[in-house]
């Protein structure tokens, strides 16, 4: 987000947010970390201890740029005199300079890199090796024609991106490359790419559409969809059409539907499910939901409409936390008399889970035994997910258990809802022993679960004084081990130190969140307007809102809202709250995106004005 001239307060919190989510770097590889150990019960938190070679080893094969550097650093400060072997530094070199070359020029990202190719050679010099022998002993990763497209793509470089993809699709119809087609998703983001080039004459860009689209079109390994090239092609401009004005791509869709019919009969289910699905990628389900209400009433004897339709429309409804209307579409599949497989399933459960409906979820685990579908890793950490809602701890235990005898090993996503069933039950013991069983099954942590635990210390912090300190140190050795600090587990952190040291806290944990060039999302900022509102600093909350109604990707939701009419409350502004409130009423009502809804405050808050 941008700024207009604010104040200096204003200005340290809305500082413009890096383009690329990278990992942090220290000074130095050579340098020793600062003591960041947690003793006593918290000792098996200290992660960086179980680091080895293997783990930064395993990292690069991943080609996970930024967990190899974090291992590398942590492996590279240790207080020993073990050194790095010579061919590891050659492989992490080669893969952090392939990093490089995919995040384009003259960005943040690339001068990241850079510093890290630095840091690395710095080390081998000191260590090993001459930077001559060092270089000349590294193996360039090659650059995919797929991924050099899509850089392409990304930095707006048209000559290149066309260059790039009219190579590739003669090279694959004369079969001397491993792939033979692009993902169908590459397809259209570079058909709409071409679409903007004001360069090109008609002839020019119907000649090179009609190329790509026939390029994607059929089924590959990406996409088992089947799409004819001219379907590919109305996709394409309906994409674009979102891009301009959302009449245009309505239109575009309705004329889409109308054609369903006229389609060969083996390709109208596929053709169906690909448009809804492109849809809901744009954003749009209300449209989605209107084009499947279209099929059903008009074509339901002539288009088929396949199970993942119904699946995708759910999800999306989910994730709105409209779990009426996802349940009433399963409903609807199961009246086309289609027998449901375990992604069905496991979308039902989902919306269970997050209703805490523990009661209906075991229902629907019966009934998939009943109809012989296999239960899945989905499948019991849902089910203990909607058991650890509703509070059933000794359920979630039992289908552990039953995940455990069927052969089906818990992945990180289990442990994470183990974790935090635990941790509503406020029962920190549970949240360590999970924790614990998962190391001890050679389960990584990942951010998910690094979140599960510090929401659950945070609750923690009236009871124990230390325990912001520990979280901090908690979240340095997850970083130190390679796991990625996105801005859900920063959000924790700047909400914890804003309750436990103020508005200075949230701050400083908000800066070091930008200097790791990790973006903050809507509820980063809406928890920073929340401390300032608490520490008698209406305006610059309202600096931060105004900035965020401004930006594409941090828009307000209701919490945000909620927040800033406390803010004005406690400074006895009536009349700020009474204008939020006219705004909110408006903004739900013409809201698509599931931003908005009405909470239990911001209802009260209407009946009383209206009383």
């Amino acid at each position: 987000m941008s700024t207009c001239s604010p104040s200096p307060a204003t200005a340290a919190v809305m500082e413009k947010i890096p383009a690329t989510t990278v990992l942090p770097a220290p000074t130095s590889p050579s340098r020793k970390h600062p003591s960041s150990r947690l003793h006593g019960a918290l000792n098996f938190f200290n992660l960086s201890d179980r680091l080895t070679l293997a783990d930064l080893d395993y990292a690069i094969q991943l080609r996970n740029a930024d967990q190899a550097w974090s291992i590398f650093v942590t492996l590279a400060s240790r207080h020993d005199d073990d050194t790095i072997p010579l061919t590891l530094c050659c492989s992490l070199y080669a893969l952090l300079n392939f990093a490089k070359k995919l995040t384009g020029f003259s960005n943040r990202a690339s001068k990241f890199r850079q510093k890290q190719l630095d840091q690395l050679l710095e080390y081998v010099q000191f260590h090993q090796s001459s930077t001559e022998s060092f270089l000349s002993s590294i193996e360039e990763i090659p650059i995919s024609s797929h991924k050099q497209l899509l850089k392409a793509i990304r930095t707006g470089d048209h000559h290149g991106a066309w260059t790039t993809f009219y190579k590739f699709h003669k090279e694959s119809r004369k079969g001397t490359v491993d792939q033979s087609k692009l993902p169908r998703n590459t397809c259209i983001q570079l058909m709409m790419m071409v679409m903007k080039d004001k360069r090109l004459d008609r002839n020019q860009l119907k000649s090179k559409l009609q190329l790509i689209a026939l390029h994607g079109s059929g089924i590959s390994e990406y996409d088992s969809r089947y799409l004819s090239a001219a379907d590919l092609g109305r996709l394409a401009h309906i994409c674009r059409g979102y891009q301009q004005n959302a009449a245009v791509a309505h239109g575009l869709i309705d004329e889409f539907v109308m054609g369903l019919p006229k389609k060969k009969q083996s390709n109208r289910a596929d053709a169906l499910d690909e448009l809804i699905w492109r849809i809901l990628v744009n954003g749009d389900l209300h449209k989605a939901h209107q084009v499947l209400d279209t099929v059903q009433q008009s074509m339901a004897d002539r288009v088929k409409i396949n199970e993942m339709v119904y699946v995708n429309l759910m999800n999306a409804y989910r994730r709105q936390e409209k779990y009426h209307e996802s349940l009433k579409l399963f409903e609807q599949f199961l009246e086309t008399k289609q027998r449901p497989t375990i992604k069905a399933f496991n979308a039902v459960l989902q919306i269970f889970a997050a209703q805490g409906s523990a009661d209906r979820a075991t229902f629907i685990f019966e009934t998939m035994n009943q109809l012989d579908v296999e239960p899945d890793v989905a499948t019991y950490t849902e089910l203990i997910r909607a058991n650890g809602h509703a509070g059933h701890s000794k359920m979630c235990i039992h289908f552990y258990n039953k995940m455990l005898q069927s052969n089906i090993s818990p992945n990180v996503y289990t442990y994470s809802a183990l974790i935090e069933a635990a941790s509503r039950r406020h029962d920190i013991k549970s949240v360590f022993r999970w924790f614990q069983i998962m190391v001890s099954d050679n389960i990584q942590p990942n951010q998910v679960v690094v979140s599960c635990i510090l929401k659950s210390l945070s609750k923690q912090h009236d009871d124990y004084p230390n325990m912001p300190e520990a979280v901090l140190h908690i979240a340095h050795q997850a970083a130190m081990s390679g796991v990625k600090t996105d801005a859900a587990l920063y959000t924790i952190l700047l909400k914890m130190q804003a309750e436990s040291i103020g508005i200075e806290g949230a701050l400083k944990v908000h800066r070091d969140m930008l200097a790791q060039s990790v973006e903050p999302n809507t509820f980063t900022y809406t928890i920073l307007m929340d401390a300032c509102g608490k520490n008698k600093m209406p305006e610059t909350a309202e600096k931060i809102f105004e900035l965020m109604k401004k930006s594409q990707r941090h828009q307000p939701n209701t919490v945000t809202y909620s927040v800033m009419m406390d803010a004005w409350l406690k400074n006895d502004k009536r009349d700020k709250v009474e204008s939020l409130i006219l705004e909110f009423l408006k903004q739900c009502k013409s809201d698509k995106t599931g931003r908005f809804w009405l909470d239990s405050r911001i209802t009260n808050r209407i009946k009383s004005r209206c009383c």
